[in-house]
């Protein structure tokens, strides 16, 4: 359900680097120099921060094509994937052994997604009374999938007939695509 700890600080690495890339780039906020200070800000500000990227994705490229911090092609291919991201509302529908099971039942088409989470299990951050409706953005992250650190819930109770029809909504995800385990996703043709 996690990543390695040496995975979750290479994304931390990565990911504060890329958003202090942003920061100096759109001055959302003042006196941030490292990504250290981006670490100590108040949450709010870092989704301000994150706001300006997902809304300006050619800062993706531009990071990696100026490479300020001089990583490695193995590095830059992550922050590359990135730019596959999905940003929505999701429902975290339930825990498993290995991996959290977020729904997009925004569409006609569900989908269900295999989620790792960083440094502590979703059960921890989210509570275990599931399924919970949260805005969320989905990262590709070594042939995996993990959430770009930050969760915003949304305070909706699930009702017994609400859950029924959610389960029914995830087993047409799963019949139809089976658990998404990587980004970008491509449905095969029938």
């Amino acid at each position: 359900m996690l990543l390695s700890p040496d995975d979750s600080i290479l994304f931390f690495k990565l990911y504060f680097s890329l958003l202090l890339y942003v920061n100096s780039n759109f001055k959302i906020l003042e006196n941030i120099y490292s990504t250290n200070d981006i670490l100590q800000s108040d949450p709010n500000n870092i989704v301000k921060i994150r706001e300006q990227l997902y809304n300006h994705p050619e800062f993706f490229d531009l990071f990696i094509y100026e490479n300020p911090f001089k990583f490695s092609n193995n590095e830059l291919s992550i922050i590359r994937s990135w730019k596959q991201f999905i940003k929505k509302k999701f429902i975290i529908f339930r825990y498993v052994k290995n991996y959290t099971i977020f729904i997009d039942d925004t569409e006609d088409d569900p989908k269900a997604y295999s989620v790792l989470a960083i440094t502590s299990p979703l059960h921890e951050m989210v509570g275990s009374q599931l399924p919970k409706m949260v805005e969320a953005v989905l990262l590709s992250f070594k042939n995996c999938i993990i959430y770009d650190s930050i969760l915003i819930p949304y305070s909706i109770h699930f009702g017994s007939n609400l859950r029924k029809v959610l389960n029914n909504v995830y087993q047409r995800a799963k019949s139809s695509y089976g658990i998404i385990t990587s980004l970008p996703f491509e449905p095969k043709v029938k």
